[in-house]
């Protein structure tokens, strides 16, 4: 990225320098000043040094709102060519209207491509630094939640307690009819075997 932002900032000050013929001061300060700080967040960006990201964000957001303003006057100024001037205000307005053109690449779409791919690296890093902190705040709710984990246990083991000695009772409850079933059916053999003695 860092590299792009050198190349842009060379083709503006070849473009103000050496391509426009004749010298008006807001526009080449003006450019030259972008060219400046594209330079500069370039090699920031280039280097990797920890202050490139940041400063590649401002420039690409000034070259952002520059390229705006530009494009948007020379889109307004043709249109008010064509109108005031008719058919001898053409010509002007193809002129204007072609440098709107070769401004929205450089000023327009590419600091926008650039704000989209440094934009979520500096929310990774955001994200990065705030962990730490969510851990640590993490951390101590598990404590205290652990201290309140045996009372909990506590209270629920009682009504355990309580079910399991209700248990027992139905066991017993159940078990009771199995023993009269049981005797009963002792008693039935016996007497079946007591009758089948007498029969012979």
């Amino acid at each position: 990225m860092g590299g792009l932002d050198l190349f842009l900032a060379l083709l503006l000050l070849a473009g103000v320098w050496i391509a426009l013929p004749v010298r008006w001061w807001p526009m080449d300060v003006g450019m030259t000043l972008v060219a400046l700080l594209l330079g500069v967040a370039g090699f920031g960006l280039y280097r990797g040094a920890a202050w490139g990201e940041r400063v590649g964000k401002a420039v690409a957001v000034f070259t952002l709102v520059v390229g705006c303003g530009l494009a948007t006057t020379l889109a307004f100024t043709a249109a008010g060519l064509v109108g005031l001037y008719g058919p001898v205000g053409q010509g002007g307005a193809i002129i204007l209207t072609v440098s709107a053109f070769l401004v929205l690449p450089y000023l327009v779409v590419f600091p926008a491509a650039q704000l989209y791919f440094l934009l979520p690296s500096s929310t990774k890093a955001d994200a990065e630094s705030r962990e730490p902190k969510a851990d640590a705040e993490s951390r101590e709710p598990k404590a205290d939640s652990e201290r309140r984990e045996p009372k909990a246990d506590s209270d629920s083991r009682e009504p355990k307690a309580d079910s399991d000695s209700r248990e027992p009772k139905a066991d017993s409850d159940s078990r009771e009819p199995k023993a009269d079933s049981d005797s009963r059916e002792s008693k039935a053999e016996a007497e079946a075997e007591a009758d089948a003695e007498e029969k012979p």
